[in-house]
């Protein structure tokens, strides 16, 4: 498989989503900074919040209709909202204009346009792959992902504070370019039946289709599979940086003998972050070929425990050295597991309730982000060795809930059984 053989619509939206990552990486990672010196830090931290709940509240909105009108135009009309989001964003923060009012407004519209565009674009490419393709799909956007924040975060941390106008500027010209494409170049990849675009009122009609995808036991263990897998690495963010930052001390570490540099638990977390960005722009390529030629069983058995075993040594180590080591082998497994753990998703999630799925198993990032902030607070009664206990148990049994998934996926990949009966 290559990158030729991609149909048209993955293609476009992996060229969309290079530029248009490697924009926004510029500006939204420095957003809290930027509302908490116009605002309060507690108004900050419900303006975020509030965010975060949008968007789930939006996701099932845009998974539901995505499901009942088509792909395509709920994508146009998210971006049609994004556009002017941003554009307000780029007049609010101009040389003429300061309103962090309307940057703050703008912004909260932009995590509601991602709940409603997210489920229907995703769903779109599941749409137009295959069980033999989409782990690639899947290793390209996540390789993207990667570096477009790697360098996205590297110029805003330059300009952002003085550059935003240009910035804003330049993330509403990305996304009208995005947006002229999809209404004139992206193909639908999905016409309703004639029974899902019955009339039907709202609520009862998501009502039902989300019955319908909770009802899905084998998906159900998937969701939680992901929510306990990505523990570890959240958890980066969370309790160990906050483990770094009390228990490593000031140092010198010395590599062959003349490169001598000075750590502490706050650089030793920026140098973690940076290796595992490096190491999956620099093996995703690599790995994902591998994956493809071996079982999926034997790629998330390596890959989930790997990656548990590293983020619980990091959760617990005080030695840079340790710690530096324990990411390599985290971030190997990350790399090697994650297109297919990706994967599962197409081939668990029936096509009339394809967008359904995908708001759900969305939601997965946002449990996993509760979770860890509540390890925070665990953390203050727990010694680090608990912590590290409890990321080792969650990642083996995300590990068990993934092999126990397997036998499923394989079942509705091959098309033995319809979908919409297994309820295992």
């Amino acid at each position: 498989m290559r990158f030729r053989d991609f149909h048209r619509n993955v293609k476009i939206r992996i060229v969309v989503s290079f530029s248009f990552g490697l924009v926004q990486s510029t500006t939204m990672p420095f957003m809290a900074i930027y509302f908490a010196h116009n605002f309060s830090e507690s108004l900050t931290g419900l303006a975020l919040a509030a965010g975060v709940v949008a968007s789930v509240l939006s996701g099932a909105v845009g998974g539901y209709y995505a499901d009942r009108i088509g792909r395509r135009k709920i994508m146009i009309w998210a971006e049609a909202t994004f556009l002017l989001a941003y554009v307000a964003m780029a007049i609010a923060n101009s040389p003429w204009v300061n309103e962090p009012v309307i940057t703050l407004a703008a912004f909260l519209l932009t995590n509601i346009c991602w709940g409603v565009y997210g489920p229907a674009d995703e769903a779109m490419l599941l749409d137009v792959t295959t069980s033999k393709n989409r782990q690639l799909m899947y290793g390209i956007f996540y390789w993207i992902n990667n570096l477009t924040m790697a360098i996205g975060t590297s110029v805003g941390a330059l300009l952002f504070e003085s550059y935003r106008f240009e910035l804003f500027g330049a993330m509403s010209l990305v996304v009208l370019g995005s947006w002229v494409t999809t209404i004139f170049v992206i193909q639908e990849t999905y016409v309703p039946s004639p029974s899902a675009q019955q009339p039907i009122h709202p609520i009862r009609g998501m009502f039902q289709s989300y019955q319908r995808v909770l009802g899905d036991k084998a998906f159900i263990r998937y969701i939680l599979a992901g929510l306990f897998a990505m523990y570890g690495e959240f958890q980066m963010q969370n309790y160990i940086g906050i483990h770094l930052a009390q228990t490593v001390p000031l140092q010198s570490l010395s590599f062959w003998h003349h490169l001598v540099v000075s750590v502490d638990g706050i650089r030793l977390l920026g140098w973690l972050q940076t290796e595992n960005t490096l190491l999956v722009v620099l093996l995703i390529t690599a790995a994902t070929r591998i994956a493809q030629y071996r079982s999926d069983r034997s790629v998330l058995l390596v890959g989930v425990l790997l990656q548990t075993l590293g983020y619980s040594v990091i959760t617990v180590t005080s030695t840079p050295l340790v710690a530096l080591i324990a990411m390599l082998f985290a971030t190997v497994g990350e790399v090697t597991s994650v297109s297919v753990r990706q994967a599962y998703l197409g081939d668990l999630a029936p096509e009339d309730t394809r967008s359904a799925y995908v708001a759900v198993n969305g939601m997965t990032f946002q449990g996993t982000r509760l979770m860890t902030s509540l390890g925070v607070a665990l953390g203050t009664i727990v010694p680090a060795w608990g912590m590290a206990i409890i990321c080792l148990v969650l990642g083996v049994t995300g590990l068990v809930l993934y092999q126990s998934v397997g036998p499923t996926a394989r079942t509705r990949r091959n098309g033995l059984v319809p979908v919409q009966l297994v309820q295992e």
